[in-house]
């Protein structure tokens, strides 16, 4: 696979910053546990998501995007459905994030036109990847497991924020380069995945995948 020279330093960064050991306390269920609540809608936000205390610090503090996978059903394309990534640029435009419902969701397209252009903006209800080996955050799936709210503490220090996590309370996500695709409105991008007890890859036992490294994901408010 061929890199651009300027595409380098985001997939394999010169400086790596420590993942902090931290404590991760579940909050309760509910859209109520989010910045920026409100009561009479029942409605958290929207704002944005953002990669925090990232090994690799060239994304240290990015906003999250999306993409989406496409298939072809009768000879046209159609979206079968998406992820929220993180960008290899902050410049770009980003991806708004709500909780309505007990869900989170994200604003985003939902269709593909016969030309292949994503239209009908529309809140969409996010959820992980069911397989523990592969729990990325998607949307337009039914099956998925709930992404959760949690609190971090650094020994008896509580830190700022809700961060974002799932099952067995993990919180570490891996985020790995990806390099532009149909479905990814012409952008590098960095996928995402949660870090936990059966996400080490099936085939090798290795804990991260090649130009994966560990940060966490925090709400930007």
């Amino acid at each position: 696979m061929k890199f651009q020279t300027a595409t380098l330093f985001a997939v394999l960064p010169t400086t790596f910053a420590a993942l902090p050991d931290v404590t991760a306390k579940p909050l309760p269920d509910g859209c109520s546990s989010y910045p920026a609540y409100n009561t009479d809608t029942g409605v958290a936000g929207p704002w944005n998501i953002q990669a925090f205390n990232t090994e690799n610090i060239a994304i240290e503090g990015f906003t999250d995007t999306n993409i989406y996978s496409i298939s072809i059903v009768n000879r046209k394309p159609t979206m079968r459905w998406g992820f929220i990534t993180f960008p290899t640029r902050n410049d770009i435009a980003k991806t708004r994030i709500q909780c309505s419902d007990g869900s989170l969701q994200a604003y985003t397209d939902s269709e593909l036109t016969d030309a292949g252009e994503p239209v009908n903006v529309q809140w969409l209800n996010l959820q992980l990847n069911p397989y523990p080996y592969d729990q990325s955050i998607m949307y337009k799936i039914d099956d998925g497991e709930p992404i959760k709210a949690f609190e971090h503490y650094i020994g008896d220090e509580k830190q700022d924020g809700v961060y974002l996590g799932g099952y067995d309370n993990s919180t570490a996500w891996g985020f790995k380069y990806e390099a532009v695709n149909a479905g990814s409105s012409g952008q590098d991008y960095y996928y995402v995945r949660l870090l936990g007890p059966n996400s080490a890859d099936s085939s090798t036992g290795a804990p991260l995948q090649v130009n994966e490294t560990r940060g966490f994901i925090k709400v930007a408010a």
